[in-house]
């Protein structure tokens, strides 16, 4: 098994609604590392972690993160492009299995993590 860094962007209720209000294209991204027989394995894992993530973060399994066309990939570079410093605080996961998605929310958005993405955590 091979270890890939999977990156992608969403926007938080917040965002989605500044977007439409003034026109803005504001997306927020997070990442993991996922443990996969190959780059594809890890990407496909990637996103059905995506989606999960994005219906934790609106509080609904109704929002669609397949339907926001976000930006999603491996960095097939990433202990060149991120210090180790960085890559410590990614969560990693194998192929079939979630990260903590709420735990993830916390650390980003801390105690406000209700206000600024909608979700109850």
């Amino acid at each position: 098994m091979n270890t890939y860094l999977y990156i992608f962007g969403y926007e938080t209720p917040a965002q989605r609604k500044n977007n439409v209000a003034f026109g803005w294209d504001d997306e927020d991204s997070d990442a993991l590392v996922i443990t996969a027989e190959n780059a594809e394995k890890a990407l496909e894992w990637g996103h059905a972690v995506s989606k999960r993530y994005v219906s934790v973060l609106f509080n609904s399994h109704a929002e669609s993160w397949d339907e926001n066309r976000f930006a999603a990939w491996v960095d097939h570079d990433y202990t060149t492009n991120f210090s180790s410093d960085q890559l410590k605080v990614v969560p990693t996961v194998k192929y079939g299995e979630y990260p903590d998605i709420a735990g993830m929310l916390r650390s980003k958005y801390g105690r406000t993590a209700a206000t600024v993405t909608g979700a109850r955590i």
